[in-house]
């Protein structure tokens, strides 16, 4: 971004930290602003009317996040997953940012439609999978956004498990039995709260897809 503004525009480009629970409204900021994620995880949530809370998507670090959308989609309520580190930009910086520069703009557009196809297959997921293969295809949609190589086994689960289970659509007590049966099939260790590590990554994925053959390019 330095390479393409000057100073005077940078002042309008501003970090915040959040930390666990901290929610980000529209009427906080005074004009459309474009959350670029530098740590952490931002979510969209929405509440039903007895407090339930689903969480609709999922923004991690290198990801973007238009906040005028999110309130249109989710009442507007983002919040976020863990200790959080956010830039704001300004939308219509950030839209000249993506028109002077042709590269970023095809990275901008590429992860954009990646994201876009993982909320299909996650959609999906959610009507029509277990909850062991739901949390089998989390495994990889979390190692696949947050860019882990395949060689290294073992990864930290970057938000808890009480919301694993509201992006999921589970009870948190579900994602614990699941994650230990997993573990007792040989497919996952849990290495303490935060961590896992996945020693079978055909077996996870055959669960992962109802043990049927591989059909998506997207997890």
């Amino acid at each position: 971004m330095h390479l393409h503004f000057e100073k005077s525009e940078l002042r309008s480009v501003r970090t915040i930290d959040l930390v666990e629970g901290d929610q980000l409204v529209p009427d906080d900021f005074p004009e459309p602003v474009v959350f670029a994620v530098l740590t952490g995880v931002l979510a969209i949530e929405s509440h039903l009317s007895d407090g339930r809370r689903s969480l609709l998507a999922l923004r991690f670090p290198g990801e973007y996040l238009d906040m005028n959308r999110a309130d249109r989609h989710a009442s507007g309520e983002v919040v976020a997953l863990a200790s959080t580190a956010v830039k704001l930009i300004p939308r219509n910086l950030f839209e000249e940012l993506l028109l002077r520069d042709a590269d970023l703009r095809r990275i901008y557009l590429r992860h954009s439609t990646d994201i876009m196809h993982q909320q299909f297959d996650h959609s999906s997921d959610l009507g029509k999978k277990t909850p062991t293969e739901r949390i089998a295809s989390f495994m990889f949609e979390l190692r696949n956004r947050m860019d882990i190589p395949r060689f290294v086994e073992e990864f930290t689960l970057p938000i808890s498990r009480q919301s694993i289970a509201d992006y999921l659509g589970l009870r948190a007590e579900t994602v614990s039995r699941v994650l230990k049966s997993l573990e007792k099939e040989g497919a996952v260790k849990i290495i303490g709260k935060h961590k896992i590590a996945v020693l079978d990554f055909k077996g996870l994925r055959k669960i992962a897809n109802g043990s049927r053959p591989r059909l998506s390019n997207h997890r």
